[in-house]
């Protein structure tokens, strides 16, 4: 967490001094008339000229960075040692977060994301490009946001201070969330794998009969058919393991690996950039709904896409307040009942 606030300020200014050149002319603005594809991609720039854009992002970008780099200056007790200055700090970088994970993505992100594990890559273009580099930066801004609201650590130990009932509301919260996120996303693979088995679920049979043909025009194999459905039914065990114990420590029967702790970046990492990408496709499609007035049954599951998205983040920042590693209770702070000589992150069954 130390170096977050850091490279959230390098790469605000690197953006920033980027939508400077695209407000002044420099070639490479990836939205507009750059970006054909954006409009039927749900892209909220798509209107965008590179004056005004630029000049907007240039700005956003610059008071990130300074923001970004009063929280690295002012360390992980930031909130506490400048009376209460870290709300404000946040109120800067919560907006410009929102704005490059929220806005400036579109549907491609998880379009591409979900082509990449077919190794299909033929998509990816500057927009797209420039959308993962933002969505990026919106993580480290985010991540930024945090560290200045987060209560001051401990004194003697650097972790943050235990708050009895912390982990068991967190606990609560993430299993609901993992039931949301998990009965959200299984329509979308329950449609796409009665297509490829010929099945015309909210849809005609010409359609589904288009789909297979399309495959083998393209001269592909059967099995890319499947490649829309398997990670969409592998995300939601792995969503599981947000809140079961093998997310938290390898099965002891696991070959080498067995009754290892599980690292919190592992589960955090992938899940966080999964729930931004779907949030912003759900995004999308709701604005497609309200100007279209409907919806047609080939897109009827990704009306969940946006709750899958948003249960998705809550679980995972559950997760990461279940886990993390709390003060046992030395620091100067009131002493949590019952928490003096543990340490709170140890690991326990969550679901049995």
């Amino acid at each position: 967490m130390r170096s977050i606030p850091y490279l959230a300020a390098a790469w605000c200014l690197g953006y920033a001094a980027l939508a400077l050149s695209w407000a002044f002319g420099a070639p490479g603005f990836p939205f507009g008339g750059n970006d054909p594809r954006g409009p039927e991609m749900g892209s909220w720039l798509s209107g965008a000229t590179p004056g005004w854009a630029g000049a907007v992002l240039a700005v956003a970008c610059g008071a990130g960075a300074v923001a970004a780099f009063a929280v690295a200056r002012g360390g992980a007790a930031f909130s506490a040692a400048r009376g209460g200055a870290g709300r404000w700090v946040a109120a800067v970088l919560v907006p410009v977060a929102l704005v490059l994970l929220l806005i400036v993505p579109d549907v491609r992100v998880l379009q591409n994301l979900a082509y990449s594990f077919s190794l299909h890559f033929d998509l990816v273009d500057w927009p797209v490009l420039n959308q993962a580099l933002c969505v990026l930066g919106g993580l480290l801004v985010a991540g930024t946001a945090i560290v200045a609201l987060r209560r001051p650590p401990c004194a003697e130990c650097r972790r943050p201070e235990a708050v009895a009932g912390e982990r068991t509301r967190w606990t609560r919260i993430g299993r609901w969330a993992v039931v949301v996120a998990i009965v959200s996303q299984l329509p979308y693979a329950v449609q796409r794998a009665a297509w490829n088995l010929g099945f015309p679920l909210g849809v005609s049979q010409q359609f589904v009969d288009d789909l297979a043909n399309d495959i083998v025009e393209k001269g592909l194999h059967p099995i890319m058919m499947w490649m829309l459905v398997i990670p969409d039914v592998f995300g939601a065990l792995l969503t599981l393991g947000l809140v079961m114990r093998w997310g938290e420590r390898v099965p002891a029967w696991v070959p080498f690996l067995g009754d290892r702790r599980v690292p919190i970046s592992l589960a955090v990492v992938p899940a966080t950039v999964v729930s931004v990408a779907v949030t912003v496709a759900g995004l999308a499609l709701y604005r497609f709904v309200w100007e279209d007035g409907g919806v047609e049954g080939s897109a009827a599951p990704a009306l969940l896409w946006l709750p899958w998205g948003l249960a998705l983040a809550t679980a995972t920042f559950a997760y990461v307040m279940r886990r993390r590693r709390t003060c046992a209770g030395h620091g100067p702070a009131e002493r949590v009942p019952g928490s003096q000589g543990t340490n709170t992150s140890s690991t326990r069954p969550l679901v049995t």
